[in-house]
C-alpha cells in the first residue's frame, strides 16, 4: 500500500454545516455509500495528507463521536458557510498549521491529489469550467481579514465565500472530469442515487 506524508503545515476541515432540507433535513455527510458513511470515505481520502482534521458542524457533536475528530461549531451561524471556514481558520492555527484545506462533507468523490495540487494557498479547485470556493487552501493568517469582512458586511446576500475568495486572489487549479467530476455533491435523493451507482461501478482499492 503507497504510504503518503502529510503536507507541511497543513490542516484540513470539513464541512458539515448546512442543514440539508433537499435531502429531507439529514446530516449528508453520515449517508451510506457503498460499505462506508460519506463521511468515513472524505476522512480515508483527506487524512494521510494533513497533519490535523476536524469537522466543521452545527447541533449535537455527539452524532459525529464514532469518528474520533475534532468538531468545531460556528461561531456565528447567520455569517453561512464562511463562518465554519472562520472557526476552521482559528482551529488551525492553534493546531501549529500555516494552511487550511476545506472540502464539503458531502462531495465522496474527492481526488486523492486534491491537497498537493491546491498547494501552496491560496488556490480553488475548478472542474468542468466552475470553481467550486468550498474546495480551496486558505491561508491561516487570513483568519483577522476574513472576521472583519463578515462582521463589516451587513447583507447576508454580500457574506459569499466566492466574494471573500477573491479578496485572496486564489489560483485556480482545473481537475479532470473523467469518468466523472470529482467535486459532484450530494444535494438531492437523485444526487444521492446517483453517487450509489457510481460507487457500486468503482474498480477495487489495491
Amino acid at each position: 500500500m503507497r504510504q503518503h506524508t502529510p503536507t507541511t503545515g497543513l490542516a484540513t476541515l470539513i464541512l458539515a454545516g448546512g442543514t440539508g432540507t433537499r435531502m429531507g433535513g439529514c446530516d449528508k455527510p453520515l449517508l451510506p455509500l457503498g460499505q462506508h458513511p460519506v463521511l468515513s470515505r472524505l476522512i480515508t481520502l483527506l487524512r494521510p495528507h494533513c497533519m490535523a482534521l476536524a469537522l466543521s458542524a452545527n447541533g449535537n457533536a455527539a452524532r459525529y463521536a464514532p469518528w474520533q475528530i475534532p468538531v468545531l461549531p460556528d461561531a456565528n451561524p447567520t455569517y453561512g458557510p464562511l463562518a465554519g471556514v472562520l472557526a476552521g481558520l482559528l482551529w488551525a492555527r492553534g493546531c501549529g498549521a500555516t494552511t487550511l484545506l476545506t472540502v464539503p462533507g458531502d462531495t465522496p468523490f474527492i481526488p486523492p491529489t486534491l491537497a498537493t495540487a491546491l498547494m501552496p494557498a491560496p488556490a480553488v479547485a475548478a472542474s468542468g469550467g466552475r470553481r467550486h470556493h468550498l474546495v480551496a487552501t486558505w491561508p491561516v493568517d487570513c483568519a483577522e481579514a476574513l472576521q472583519k469582512w463578515l462582521e463589516s458586511t451587513q447583507d447576508n446576500s454580500q457574506r459569499r465565500v466566492r466574494l471573500f475568495a477573491d479578496t485572496l486572489g486564489m489560483r485556480e487549479v482545473c481537475f479532470d472530469t473523467t469518468p466523472h467530476d470529482p467535486f459532484f455533491n450530494i444535494n438531492t435523493p437523485a444526487d444521492y442515487a446517483t453517487a450509489c451507482r457510481w460507487v457500486q461501478n468503482e474498480a477495487p482499492h489495491a
